[in-house]
């Protein structure tokens, strides 16, 4: 049985291919070529012990995976149709990708790309089928190309680590996409010694009537939060996940939205954007960050209310935030107040004498809905 060994953004993947159907081989090293994959001829049982294996494979999923206990995780993939065992493959190694780094560093749905001279890095942010890939295959022969929709990114420095995977292209509707090498198709890979910093966050809204002039603009701190939250992965495991992202957003001076109809109009701005030639002032928005500890959620006596595990809050400007596993709420300011006085449990009672301090008399029906909309939104909880 052979194997490729792959490293997108440094993570080793070992792609096993049970099934001996040469065009499933052969592909794969075409489409993966970009990650200089290692090829294994043999002896794959001696190299699996705590690594991350995807299982090219007609035998069942149970089969397979009883086969490959010793190994960190395993994906399988049924190889009988092979254009679909290819769009899965690469969706389940950038998966594997994703587990590895979740918690650790910034994992963005975005499209990623950099100067050559100077390493300086754009992350393209918008939601699936919005016109990542599409951008990143025009703007990859201007510029290096580093991932066309997930930017793998350092907390503390920035660095942006390259997943050249496949480009995914949709030939024909209904049928699988198709997988390409980026370097085949033009695209200008990254080498394996470059050092590349993020510089900008730029939200994508493409006008897809055709009808928009091409414009930019910084958005605010709580509009960023919420495009980029939810085009991320493994917030909510990340220490003080929701105030990272909002330090992350700060470091390169605000995320920057660009209106465009077609992404070839875009080429000025990037040149200029990546040359530090593009006249927009940076903002660094002030934020207070609140954090749910495990103490508060645990210390419970009697029906009352608190926080939800694991929600934390931040509040900035008149916006006011709260993110639970991994969804972010824009509350009302009694909300929010709501939220931040449960730092310890209380009795809807206790709860309403605390905003009757803050507001003044507060009609308890409206109080009574404000408590019913938190706790559906999973913002706090009722318990005992």
């Amino acid at each position: 049985m052979r194997g490729l060994l792959i490293r997108p953004a440094g993570v080793p993947v070992l792609i096993c291919f049970e099934d001996p159907n040469p065009q499933l081989w052969d592909g794969a090293c075409e489409a993966w070529a970009s990650l200089e994959p290692e090829q294994i001829e043999d002896g794959i049982a001696q190299v699996i012990d705590g690594i991350r294996l995807v299982v090219l494979s007609p035998r069942s999923d149970s089969e397979v995976q009883a086969d490959y206990a010793r190994a960190l995780e395993v994906s399988v993939i049924n190889s009988r149709n092979l254009a679909w065992a290819a769009e899965t493959l690469t969706v389940q190694v950038t998966m594997h990708l994703l587990k590895a780094y979740a918690g650790r560093k910034h994992l963005l749905h975005a499209a990623a790309l950099a100067s050559p001279k100077t390493g300086q890095t754009v992350a393209l942010v918008a939601a699936s089928g919005t016109g990542k890939t599409t951008a990143a295959r025009f703007l990859g022969r201007h510029f290096t190309y580093l991932s066309d929709e997930t930017a793998v990114i350092d907390v503390g420095t920035l660095r942006v680590s390259p997943y050249p995977k496949p480009l995914s292209v949709i030939e024909e509707v209904g049928q699988a996409k198709k997988q390409y090498d980026p370097a085949e198709r033009g695209l200008t890979v990254a080498e394996p010694d470059q050092d590349f910093r993020l510089g900008y966050l730029v939200i994508l809204d493409r006008d897809k009537a055709g009808k928009a002039v091409l414009s930019w603009e910084r958005v605010p701190l709580a509009e960023a939060l919420f495009t980029l939250v939810e085009q991320s992965s493994g917030v909510q495991r990340m220490p003080r996940g929701l105030a990272q992202f909002a330090d992350l957003v700060n470091s390169v001076g605000g995320a920057i939205r660009l209106t465009y109809s077609e992404i070839t109009d875009t080429l000025v701005f990037f040149q200029d954007l990546l040359a530090g030639e593009l006249d927009l002032a940076s903002h660094q928005a002030d934020y207070t960050f609140v954090e749910t500890g495990q103490a508060e959620v645990n210390s419970v006596s009697g029906v009352c209310y608190r926080r939800a595990p694991g929600t934390s809050g931040l509040e900035t400007g008149e916006d006011f935030l709260v993110a639970s596993q991994g969804k972010l709420t824009r509350t009302s300011l009694i909300g929010w107040d709501i939220w931040e006085a449960l730092a310890h449990p209380l009795s809807a009672d206790d709860l309403h004498a605390v905003m009757v301090t803050l507001y003044g008399p507060v009609p308890r029906p409206e109080f009574d809905r404000a408590l019913e909309h938190l706790v559906g939104a999973g913002i706090i909880e009722l318990v005992g």
